[in-house]
């Protein structure tokens, strides 16, 4: 019982959440009544889950949950969600004015994300003029410095440092020698540092690295906490990103504005239609009134 009773702790929160998604005791009737050719998966009482109804929880539960939740867990919680609202029904918690608020205002709330995600969300696109038009009027966003692709050997001592040059010389694998000599959090790397664009390092250290070109070893180049020693691997100039690099970046930042744009819109044409009669009077300060005069 113990047990039991941890289970439905653990998944309340998440299981609260769907309660307003999927109303459990309303499908089973609408099941009942005009899809009995429906695999049935449960039954509590007079109401009948489907398969069709599990999936449709299934499906609602974001994907990190899932990785602690098993569809035996979840059927469990359905069957229990659906035992208290049969008590609810039974005990007609649904006559009380309160709960007949929060049911309604549950619904509008779920009616108004639907009819959002429908109407603005998906009739919303950027097209690719508007993409252009952003691309040339903030093309400064889209400059990339000039960058190179490195590996590195850093020793404590300089002495350390001048051994590894002489290695190098000698013909031994700069990653090879990386891995046993370096200090430095890319040692397991094979000194691997990936790519590093101008302006990220030290002048000390940039003067000397982004002087090299593809293949070249630096000389030893000292800095407070130690001695460096770089091979650069690739090479890319400074360049401005090509549109296409960039289109979703673009789309993303966009999107939400126009978004929200199309939705202002929407809302205006709305109220131009509609006939809205307000008495404020109704509801009006009177202490904030008198303070106004």
């Amino acid at each position: 019982m113990k047990i039991f009773f941890k289970k439905i702790t653990y998944f309340f929160v998440l299981f609260l959440s769907l309660l307003f998604i999927f109303p459990i005791g309303i499908i089973g009737q609408e099941q009942n009544q005009g899809q009995e050719t429906q695999e049935i998966l449960a039954t509590v009482n007079n109401i009948v889950i489907t398969l069709n109804d599990f999936n449709q929880y299934w499906n609602a539960i974001p994907e990190q949950y899932k990785i602690q939740l098993s569809k035996a867990d979840l059927l469990e919680q359905i069957v229990i969600q659906t035992l208290l609202v049969q008590k609810a029904d039974e005990i007609k918690l649904d006559s009380i004015p309160e709960v007949q608020f929060q049911i309604k205002n549950a619904t509008e709330q779920i009616l108004i994300q639907f009819l959002i995600e429908k109407e603005i969300i998906e009739k919303t696109e950027i097209n690719d003029d508007e993409l252009l038009s952003y691309y040339e009027e903030n093309k400064d966003e889209f400059w990339k410095e000039e960058e190179v692709h490195a590996l590195n050997i850093y020793t404590e001592t300089e002495e350390q440092a001048t051994e590894v040059l002489t290695k190098l010389g000698e013909g031994m694998d700069f990653s090879v020698l990386a891995e046993e000599a370096s200090i430095g959090s890319s040692a397991s790397r094979g000194g691997d540092i990936g790519f590093i664009s101008k302006g990220t390092l030290t002048a000390e250290i940039e003067d000397k690295l982004f002087a090299l070109n593809p293949g070249e070893v630096s000389t030893i180049i000292p800095t407070d906490k130690g001695f460096h020693i770089f091979k650069v691997l690739e090479k890319n100039p400074a360049h401005y990103l090509e549109l296409g690099e960039v289109k979703e970046e673009i789309k993303q930042q966009l999107l939400p504005q126009k978004q929200q744009q199309t939705f202002d819109q929407y809302l205006k044409d709305i109220e131009e239609q509609a006939t809205v009669v307000k008495h404020l009077e109704l509801i009006s300060d009177e202490e904030s009134d008198q303070i106004s005069e």
